[in-house]
């Protein structure tokens, strides 16, 4: 048992406040419907049931299910309900895999206090053959090894510049997990080290703009959040907020194709800073692989791509900063 691990079984967790004898505090009378109206807005779980194309996927995995939740950003009673609510979701698809990309908690206050509880409802969580799990930005701004431990006696495998080989249905399939990208720790050449050429895999990238620099290592698939889809969404139009993704604000939320392959982004389950949601409800993703068949690049250009160890650390989801402005070939 690590240290971490000791401190956290040592410590008394802390109950909900409500579990205490301390009401849970409620608006004004006349503001109770608006109020009820705006619980609903960041509490109300939608399942997105998505046709998952993964390049180079065997026939015999066509229909495996995969189901993916990110950004729990466990900070309040609010938002563990709303996880416990989202793990009961997702054992009802019977998944064969999950996936977990990242941004657990805001920050080390609300980490320190909710570990425990947070743990014990990812134990809930039943996929039929892994779950794996990569950290995001906030994690790695909170404790990393803290919050790793938690995510492997959950059951969760931990990803960080590393890949794991399985085998369904008796074909082989691969799941690479780079680590955070705007904390500096994405190595996309070290997660796909034992990676063979004709390997299908699904790869899980805490932040969309991750795929620049892995795109030359053919990903099978990508799975982000990080951008809580936006957070406002007006239709045909998209968030109207100033873009945090240099590959694009298409890829804030949903299916997107990338050159060769497709990324899917997670909304998120919780809110962070601003905690509303409008058009844009928290997310539990519901995947059924399906074979990518003749893919061809993309015809709109692709951003430029600047060297890894270039990319600055932001304390504030704000775009990326380069020094340099070289072009990669």
């Amino acid at each position: 048992m690590s240290t971490a691990e000791l401190i956290d079984d040592l410590r008394p967790h802390q109950p909900p406040l409500h579990a205490v004898g301390h009401a849970k505090s409620k608006p004004p009378l006349a503001l109770r419907p608006l109020h009820r109206m705006w619980r609903r807005t960041i509490d109300a779980i939608q399942v997105s049931e998505v046709d998952l194309p993964v390049r180079g996927l065997p026939s015999a995995l066509r229909g495996v299910v995969a189901c993916q939740i990110s950004d729990f950003h466990v900070d309040r009673d609010e938002d563990l309900e709303r996880l416990a609510a989202a793990v009961e979701a997702i054992n009802r698809q019977n998944p064969d895999l999950i996936f977990l990309t990242g941004d657990y908690f805001s920050g080390p206050d609300t980490m320190h206090r909710y570990l425990g509880p947070f743990r014990d409802a990812l134990k809930n969580l039943r996929p039929r053959a892994g779950l794996f799990a990569i950290l995001g930005n906030h994690d790695h701004w909170s404790s990393a090894e803290r919050i790793t431990d938690a995510l492997k006696r959950a059951g969760a495998d931990v990803l960080a510049n590393d890949s794991r080989r399985l085998l369904l249905r008796n074909e082989k399939l691969v799941v690479v997990g780079i680590d955070d990208l705007w904390s500096r720790r994405a190595e996309p050449a070290r997660a796909f080290g034992d990676v063979k050429r004709d390997d299908c895999t699904i790869v899980l990238a805490h932040n969309p703009d991750t795929a620049l620099y892995t795109r030359h290592l053919k990903p099978g698939v990508m799975l982000s959040g990080h951008t809580h889809g936006g957070v406002v969404r007006i239709p045909f139009y998209g968030s109207p907020l100033k873009s945090i993704l240099r590959i694009g604000k298409e890829f804030y939320s949903g299916l997107n194709r990338y050159e060769d392959f497709y990324i899917y982004t997670n909304r998120g389950l919780g809110t962070f800073w601003l905690r509303i949601r409008i058009n844009c409800p928290p997310e539990v993703s519901r995947f059924s692989l399906t074979p990518l068949i003749d893919a061809v690049p993309a015809e709109k250009p692709t951003a430029k791509l600047h060297p890894l160890k270039r990319i600055r650390r932001r304390r504030t989801p704000r775009p990326v900063t380069h020094r340099t402005h070289r072009k990669q070939h």
